[in-house]
């Protein structure tokens, strides 16, 4: 279920002239599915919050690039 929410969000991201998608998540959370899903991670902070990390991912969407 949550791969098919996420191919719908991008490919309405798409539809609207989107580039790329960024966000952030945690450890905790779903750092790999988003790996899985060709995300790219660019940063992290470390215990934050205390104990857990930051991750955030960024992904280029297919389209029209200038």
């Amino acid at each position: 279920m949550g791969s098919r929410l996420m191919q719908m969000a991008e490919d309405l991201a798409v539809e609207k002239g989107c580039v790329g998608i960024w966000l952030d998540t945690f450890d905790f959370q779903a750092p790999d599915f988003y790996r899985r899903h060709g995300y790219t991670e660019f940063g992290q902070i470390d215990d934050y919050p205390p104990g857990s990390k930051r991750f955030f991912f960024q992904k280029r969407l297919p389209g029209e690039q200038s």
